[in-house]
């Protein structure tokens, strides 16, 4: 572990409180995989422990019957509480479809989520509702003893099923269908939306993105009559969804567009009111739904070990005076993450330029070889986020053309980047002309980088790799490698600022989902396109919510050959190590090191035996996952990574990622509930 602190030499009088409080919206352990993208850890937690029976807790009770060749369907009450429910149901998809008629591409769009996903016809699918659900609607596969999935329940919040009834229950008699569907809509929504998902997603986050793209289309085409000077004006449907929302959230509905975040992602898509721009602009389409999901995506597992925030490093907290006026106090050493005299200085020179360019800082996040990181608030730009990190690079003297080529750099990259979920967003970059430094906006990710999370701070490369314009042989590729791992020095000086591991040692189940992850990330990248080459755990973070991003795209570049992944494969293999070694060792043993593993197999084999410490999978799964599985699994990946066969076969690696998935499905997984 790195030595404590000298906190006095670093504050003048009385030292700030260092201990760490815990957010009980985070600190929930749990060690559920389940990703879901609303409530609260706490609260899927409380439901995920409840039996499959007590979650069924409503009376309604509904077979929904598919069939895809006639495109049909029936929704089939199987008690009489229910029927009012089945006939609103079986009406109100027929109102889609009727809506839809005069949108061929929606009628498609429509037709795919209901009958083009195999999964609804594996076994019997019903509807249900119940009382504690923490989200609106979710899908849930229930298992028999060998894992065979025997049903499939869409679940409906029963609070929703309340409001909606109390509306439908004052309609005017000569109430029309269009104003019918309005009213029914929050809840036909999510029966499509669930209807469209698939039980066993690779990657949750991409396929939610997907299906999400799909159902904001139709609800554009359902909702709104038409788009006039830049806004979406909405028809009588859309006036009934949008009192619902104003009611259900508090929002004045005049204020909806701009105030809630749903109704501001739809502003942001109207474009797709005219309906030939949904094969046209998937790509925007697709940034937009994922900016949207960012902020609500919810890995129940790791964020039940997430660290609370350090009650000094906390944002400030301010108030609106005045459109593009917020209210703050003042900043001083030993709060909002300023934790020196120097901090302080840079606070002090960067406050004034960044408001200048719209942008009122909260507190400082970071601090890098080059320069800061802080939180700031989006005083003027209604095209980004109102939360925002700014990162602040000083230019070196006499490199002022270089600094602004790397700006254009990166936004150049970041845009072919913004498809990749597991990749930080850049939203925009510019020059600070009076303090002569770059500035890049970036998405807010409330968390911590998985080098200090994991205790190996200061032991990786430092962050000075930058990949040479054209690479021909292996042996440069291996000689680049071995010059930034020597490196590793330059990155003692991350020690010197505070931060917290995780809460616990992870259990095996929570370690697969950050390898996965990580994983996916590099794999993403790679189909973008690009190479990372600076990969390790100090440019992964991890959100308190459990989501994982790679960050720092100043070395990302384009990839022309397959020599131009070695780089990031050959890190993999470190990366993996160092994380593995440090993770699944008990109370983390400094005296284990990963000297000489990554060149020999068989000592890494003994090393990973001797350091396991999750007991006998076998009897733990029942059967399903053995513990050497996971071992060779982890030999496989780092060899594999170390020797270069991924980078010129991408298939293995995709492959090799698929039985990751697989593994933890059979560890962990006792049903899938897909929020």
């Amino acid at each position: 572990m790195s030595p404590p602190l000298d906190l006095a030499s670093f504050f003048r009088g009385a030292v700030p409180d260092f201990s760490a409080f815990r957010d009980p919206d985070y600190s929930y352990r749990t060690e559920r995989t389940t990703t879901v993208f609303s409530g609260r850890p706490e609260e899927w937690q409380n439901y995920l422990v409840l039996p499959w029976n007590e979650r069924r807790n409503h009376w309604l009770d509904i077979d929904i019957k598919l069939e895809p060749k006639e495109k049909t369907w029936h929704f089939v009450a199987r008690n009489a509480e229910s029927t009012f429910w089945a006939e609103r149901l079986q009406e109100g998809f027929l109102w889609v479809r009727n809506h839809l008629q005069v949108s061929p591409r929606a009628l498609e769009v429509f037709d795919e989520l209901l009958f083009e996903n195999r999964f609804n016809f594996v076994n019997d699918l019903h509807l249900h509702a119940t009382l504690p659900l923490p989200s609106e609607a979710t899908r849930e596969v229930r298992f028999d003893d060998r894992q065979t999935p025997v049903e499939t329940d869409i679940v409906l919040n029963a609070k929703v099923l309340d409001e909606v009834l109390e509306r439908w229950e004052s309609l005017e008699k000569k109430a029309g269908d269009t104003k019918r569907l309005g009213v029914m809509w929050p809840i036909i929504r999510r029966v499509i939306s669930q209807l469209g998902y698939p039980s066993y997603p690779r990657d949750r986050f991409k396929d939610r993105i997907a299906l999400t793209c799909k159902v904001s289309f139709l609800s554009i085409q359902i909702l709104f009559a038409e788009k006039k000077r830049g806004k979406l004006l909405p028809n009588e449907a859309g006036n009934e969804y949008m009192l619902y929302l104003s009611r259900r959230d508090g929002i004045p509905i005049e204020n909806l567009f701009e105030r809630h975040a749903y109704f501001r992602m739809f502003h942001d898509l109207s474009f797709l009111r005219k309906e030939r721009y949904y094969d046209d602009f998937k790509d925007a389409m697709y940034v937009v739904v994922r900016d949207y999901l960012d902020e609500r995506y919810l890995r129940i597992s790791v964020a039940g070990v997430m660290p609370g925030m350090l009650e000094w490093m906390a944002p400030m907290n301010y108030s609106w005076r005045k459109p593009g006026k917020i209210e703050r106090p003042t900043p001083g050493k030993g709060r909002f993450g300023i934790l020196d005299t120097e901090d302080y200085k840079a606070w002090k020179k960067m406050e004034g330029p960044l408001l200048d360019s719209g942008f009122a800082m909260l507190r400082q996040l970071g601090v890098g070889q080059f320069g800061r990181v802080y939180e700031a608030v989006n005083l003027k730009n209604s095209k980004i986020p109102q939360h925002v990190a700014v990162k602040v690079d000083r230019i070196r003297k006499g490199h002022k053309k270089e600094a602004i080529q790397a700006v254009e750099t990166i936004m150049d990259i970041s845009r072919g980047l913004s498809l990749c979920p597991h990749v930080i967003r850049v939203h925009d970059a510019g020059k600070l002309k009076s303090v002569k430094s770059t500035y890049h906006i970036l998405q807010l990710v409330n968390g911590d980088t998985l080098d200090n999370l994991i205790g190996v701070t200061g032991t990786e490369h430092a962050s000075v790799y930058r990949p040479p314009i054209t690479r021909t042989s292996v042996q440069d590729l291996k000689r680049e490698y071995l010059k930034a791992i020597r490196s590793t020095g330059g990155e003692a000086w991350r020690r010197d600022r505070a931060s917290l591991p995780f809460t616990h040692d992870l259990s095996l189940s929570q370690a697969l989902d950050i390898m996965t992850s990580t994983l996916l990330w590099l794999e993403e990248a790679h189909e973008a396109g690009f190479a990372i080459n600076d990969l390790k755990n100090g440019n992964l973070m991890l959100s308190r919510r459990g989501q994982l991003k790679g960050i720092d795209l100043d070395t990302y570049s384009p990839i022309f050959t397959p020599l131009d992944k070695l780089p990031d494969f050959f890190f993999l293999a470190v990366t993996l190590l160092m994380f593995v070694l440090r993770v699944f060792t008990e109370g983390h043993d400094e005296n284990i090191k990963a000297s000489g593993l990554l060149g020999d197999m068989h000592a890494l084999d003994e090393m990973l035996h001797t350091i396991w410490r999750f007991g006998d999978l076998s009897a733990q799964s029942e059967g399903r996952v053995e513990s050497e599985q996971v071992i060779q699994w982890l030999l496989t990946i780092i060899d594999h990574s170390r020797n270069g066969t991924y980078a010129s076969e991408p298939e293995a690696f995709s492959q090799t990622i698929d039985d990751l998935i697989q593994l933890k499905r059979n560890l962990t997984i006792e049903e899938m509930v897909l929020d």
